[in-house]
């Protein structure tokens, strides 16, 4: 194992982690790019971020939330309804209690969405003060759905897929720490940037150290195809002659960032990964990725982006 350097405060990568090595097999990022750390201030509420949850909620998670809301809303409502008395209704089907119900709560949708058909009608004022609160209530949820919805789509994200492993492989007559990833969807990504830095301990001091890799190529205009990222592990770098044990030992998290400029959106775009010592295999490198032309087109398949072949 190489001699870790102990590097001043200055050359140390800024992110933000600090130095103290809190325990072992501690995780900065999270694979989905999250940050891993959880924050404590005694206010409960006050760490509530409802309007964060909502836009960084996945799409089957938040139509799931729309509609249970939805159902909740007009059953609670028919329920009020129910107790105010359905001789209260006009036009109601007061054939047995089932269908009573039931018709109180396609009122209650339609007073809850303002459609408002008609066919049955409150006839005292209890009934019409809790159709007029859920009217209100109606429009002011359909006016935040709607904000949510339009934030969730207009919201730039990058689609960035990496590889499942970080690979140790041979690389211009020495070896190098690299990994893949690609743009899964159809928009371009222009002026692309990656920085990958290596959170580490130091075994001597038990300092967490992280110190930035420099990079074959750190950043591109176009990104097309795929984009292998490869750190040359020469006599420099700090995990030079590492071993997968040494990777384990270390407790070492390589931390990506991903930078670029979405074509679609013209804003920047941001995506976060990390791989962790067991995430590193060893006298590996990448099967190359299949592409056909057809036309003046070119189509690559990224299902296979995660092949990798053992070198003997």
């Amino acid at each position: 194992m190489s001699k870790q350097e102990t590097k001043s405060p200055k050359d140390r990568a800024g992110l933000g982690f600090g130095t103290k090595d809190f325990k072992k097999n501690t995780r900065f990022l999270n694979k989905d790019g999250t940050v891993n750390v959880r924050r404590l201030d005694g206010d409960f509420l006050g760490r509530i971020d409802v309007y964060h949850s909502l836009i960084t909620m996945k799409w089957s998670h938040f139509i799931l939330m729309v509609l249970s809301g939805y159902f909740v809303a007009n059953i609670s409502f028919a329920c009020l309804y129910y107790w105010a008395g359905p001789q209260n209704f006009g036009n109601l089907n007061h054939a047995d209690k089932l269908h009573e119900f039931l018709e109180l709560f396609f009122f209650s949708a339609q007073t809850l969405t303002t459609v408002g058909y008609g066919y049955i009608y409150p006839k005292s004022t209890l009934v019409s003060t809790i159709a007029s609160v859920e009217s209100m209530t109606g429009l002011l949820s359909f006016a935040l759905a709607t904000g949510i919805l339009y934030g969730k789509f207009s919201r730039p994200q990058t689609h960035i897929r990496y590889s499942k492993d970080c690979l140790v492989a041979p690389y211009e007559g020495i070896t190098g720490l690299m990994f893949r990833l690609a743009n899964t969807t159809q928009n371009e990504l222009i002026e692309t940037e990656v920085k990958v830095t290596v959170a580490m301990n130091d075994l001597k001091t038990g300092e967490r150290l992280f110190l930035p890799l420099p990079l074959e190529i750190d950043k591109i205009g176009f990104m097309p195809l795929s984009w292998t990222i490869v750190h040359p592990i020469d006599e420099k770098s700090p995990i030079y002659n590492f071993t997968q044990e040494d990777f384990i030992n270390s407790d070492s998290e390589f931390l990506i960032m991903f930078k670029a400029v979405n074509d679609t959106y013209s804003q920047n775009v941001y995506s976060r990964t990390s791989y962790k010592g067991h995430e590193i295999t060893m006298n590996a490198k990448f099967k190359p990725l299949q592409r056909s032309q057809r036309g003046n087109k070119v189509t690559i398949d990224l299902r296979k982006l995660d092949e990798i072949e053992t070198i003997a």
